[in-house]
């Protein structure tokens, strides 16, 4: 019995004995002790850029190992899920049902501390880093700048804007009325599209320190996932029209 045991190792060590293998309905199964089982074979790792642009360098690039038919378990069409920022690029189903996930693409972009209690000037260098220069951008700093000097703030809240009234030292007390709701562009998507306006409530504390919220219920993260499906139909428009991609967005 021990004899017959080593026998079966050593024959299983040198490969003497291959692995049972039946297929199904273009499935292929691998006969285990404990039956059968799903024969897996080797998946791709997904890439990761951080661009638009390499994006759609990396579709192109992989559509070439798929015309191979399948050789690399790359099947088209391609499935590009997009995720507001977060983009997927999948082949389609592979013999035994599963994908391969070919790239990811993330943006990188700044901080933005949105919803953050800030110092007037962390605020100031804020909008003046992170933020498309625009019109309410320089006048929202330009009113800032009022409040960056003081030393004691008084307000009057409505529940709506707010009346700060500033001092400075000995000096003779001024009044600033604050706009609640300000139009702001900050930098939250890739390079490669124009990135979109929103509303926020601008409050002040009463230490003197000042925060930014969103104040369009998440609707620019629709925007910015319209304007990427836009970017890639423009870019990838032979493949799209030759069914080698499918965009969801």
């Amino acid at each position: 019995m021990l004899k017959e045991l080593a026998e079966k190792i050593e024959q299983l060590v040198e490969e003497k004995v291959k692995p049972e293998i039946f297929e199904h309905e273009g499935v292929d199964y691998v006969k285990t002790a404990r039956g059968f089982e799903l024969l897996r074979k080797p998946s791709t790792k997904a890439i990761e850029v951080n661009s638009l642009e390499g994006l759609v360098k990396m579709i192109k690039n992989a559509l070439k190992d798929a015309e191979l038919d399948g050789m690399y378990g790359i099947y088209k069409p391609f499935i590009v899920n997009i995720k507001f920022n977060e983009i997927y690029v999948m082949s389609a189903l592979c013999e035994d049902k599963s994908r391969n996930y070919l790239v990811e693409s993330y943006p990188i972009t700044p901080t933005l501390n949105i919803g953050y209690d800030l110092t007037v000037e962390e605020m100031i260098i804020l909008l003046s880093t992170s933020f498309i220069p625009t019109e309410n951008t320089q006048k929202f700093i330009e009113s800032l700048s009022s409040l960056r000097v003081v030393e004691e703030v008084e307000f009057n809240d409505d529940g709506v804007g707010q009346t700060v009234t500033a001092k400075k030292g000995a000096s003779m007390n001024q009044k600033y009325q604050i706009q609640p709701i300000v139009k702001l562009k900050p930098i939250r998507t890739y390079a490669e599209i124009e990135q979109v306006e929103s509303k926020f409530l601008f409050r002040v504390n009463k230490d003197g320190t000042v925060c930014l919220r969103e104040a369009d219920g998440g609707q620019w993260k629709y925007e910015i996932q319209k304007r990427i499906v836009a970017y890639l139909e423009e870019n990838l428009k032979e493949e799209i029209e030759a069914n080698d991609i499918v965009v969801i967005g």
